[in-house]
């Protein structure tokens, strides 16, 4: 069976392997994106020393290299803090993911996929789960759907676009579980625009396959955009005037 190159970290096992760092990092970066660690939680390096069971030199190497992702913020003599979830981020990621999985699957469907990655790819296009997104089954519905993206990706021949893809699903995955737990509800159209994508990589139809991941991100774009609108933090913000920019 053909193996993906690279692949988003929700489909990376947390085996304790690597450095006591890369350790940190990657159990740090997953209680972040999983919303163990919520936006806007503080939290000092002793913290998650005492809970990892780590020194704290590779804690705060992980933290160093969780502020260059992004993730969280330090705060002069006063810890971290887990970094805010944006609707200005939200729009800009999922903008960005259509622009990239739009030309990625065109590729793929060019190229065409091996035979046991499409048969996969086929497999994960099929659910009959309507209804809630979110509950029990979320991880495994997030792993399936990232596992069908990142076939997409891996399929296109260009490794700088696919590396660029992932790492964009590893930032939109956070925003994606909040948006859930905001608004679980599943939209029916969501398979049927997953089967229109395989579809078109199957017929090896490059505009076609273009065109249903445009369908598919931007649709996935509303859902989230929506979902994040209806936090009290959003809802309650006092709309300002913009400032003139009128020349006196």
């Amino acid at each position: 069976m053909g193996v993906m190159r690279y692949e988003p970290a929700i489909l990376h096992p947390r085996d304790g392997h690597g450095s006591m760092m890369d350790r940190a990092y990657l159990s740090l970066k997953r209680d972040i994106i999983e919303l163990v660690r919520p936006p806007g939680q503080n939290f000092t390096e002793s913290d998650v020393a005492g809970a990892l069971g780590l020194s704290k030199t590779p804690v705060r190497e992980a933290l160093a290299r969780l502020h260059r992702d992004g993730l969280v913020t330090p705060l002069p003599r006063a810890g971290y803090v887990v970094s805010p979830i944006t609707l200005g981020d939200a729009a800009d990621l999922c903008d960005m993911r259509t622009l990239l999985q739009g030309e990625a699957a065109a590729l793929t469907a060019a190229r065409g996929l091996p035979s046991d990655r499409l048969d996969r790819l086929i497999e994960l296009s099929v659910d009959d789960g309507y209804g809630e997104l979110g509950g029990p089954h979320l991880d495994m519905r997030l792993r399936e759907n990232y596992e069908s993206e990142a076939i997409v990706a891996n399929g296109c021949g260009n490794e700088r676009l696919t590396a660029s893809i992932v790492d964009v699903f590893d930032e939109i995955e956070r925003i994606v579980r909040l948006a859930v737990r905001l608004s679980p509800s599943m939209p029916p159209s969501r398979i049927d625009e997953r089967k229109a994508i395989v579809d078109a990589i199957v017929a090896r139809d490059p505009e076609a396959a273009r065109s249903a991941m445009r369908r598919r991100t931007l649709s996935a774009r509303r859902e989230i955009v929506d979902a994040l609108t209806t936090s009290h933090a959003v809802t309650s913000t006092p709309i300002l005037l913009p400032q003139s920019t009128d020349l006196a």
